[in-house]
């Protein structure tokens, strides 16, 4: 089973859009069986109504479509109550958190406190990552050794500084918590991938287009590319975010 662990769909205010029907073409055409769905930032900022919808195109496409509900931390006690509507009202199955498109700081105490909040509720976080100042690993970082309990992917492999020097970032957070995973789209580093795979195992990375951002048959020939030991691919390219959805969070570096 190959599950694509990130894509967004509606019609985003930053200039990307992506409808439900488009993406299973997709989906049909790449061989994938399943893709993680979350809410683009609509044009009226109000993300409630997205998580609403998504939840009426998860039920209607229930056999191709997992959905993450979008949330904007920085409402505080109404983030909290919000994630909690999204996974015990809607049936969403995640979190997925995008600091630079809503405007805030990966770290703030209010964000640790609502992903804490999804590791008590047994959902995974995805993390829009590799933002300087707003999602930079080493603020990722000290997320998740404050919330334990709660599985996170960081998108982009952690990184998007071609200088490699967030690469190291990335790597460090990997090894310091062993609640971090990462996403494989846009590393253009496959080397990268690959030293994660070797040092920390093939569990904690998973294959993510974050489609229409990135171009999904494209990012999984990415996934596919990297080498490692073929038995263990079919785990990157689906098995872990199942596992993840599951409530399986390894807590060891």
């Amino acid at each position: 089973m190959i599950v694509d662990g990130l894509t967004m769909l509606g019609t985003s205010i930053n200039g990307y859009r992506l409808q439900a029907e488009e993406l299973l073409a997709s989906m049909d055409f790449n061989g994938i069986d399943n893709s993680v769905i979350v809410p683009v930032q609509p044009k009226t900022y109000r993300l409630e109504p997205q998580n609403e919808v998504l939840a009426v195109t998860q039920r209607r496409y229930h056999d191709r479509f997992i959905g993450f509900c979008r949330v904007d931390p920085r409402q505080g006690e109404d983030a909290i109550t919000e994630l909690r509507r999204c996974v015990l009202q809607l049936g969403l199955r995640g979190l997925m958190l995008h600091p630079m498109e809503e405007g805030y700081t990966i770290n703030e105490d209010y964000v640790v406190r609502l992903v804490r909040e999804a590791g008590s509720l047994g959902v995974p976080v995805i993390i829009a990552a590799g933002y300087p100042w707003m999602a930079h690993a080493s603020q990722i970082r000290s997320v998740a050794e404050r919330a334990e309990e709660a599985a996170i992917i960081m998108s982009h492999g952690g990184q998007i500084n071609i200088s490699g020097l967030a690469q190291a970032d990335a790597f460090l957070a990997m090894e310091t918590c062993g609640n971090l995973h990462i996403g494989t789209n846009g590393v253009y580093r496959q080397d990268f991938l690959e030293e994660c795979i070797d040092a920390f195992g093939s569990e904690r990375v998973l294959f993510t287009s974050m489609s229409p951002v990135f171009d999904q048959g494209f990012e999984l020939d990415r996934a596919r590319s990297v080498k490692m030991v073929e038995d263990r691919r079919p785990s990157m390219l689906g098995g872990n975010m199942m596992r993840l959805l599951e409530g399986g969070v390894r807590t060891g570096a």
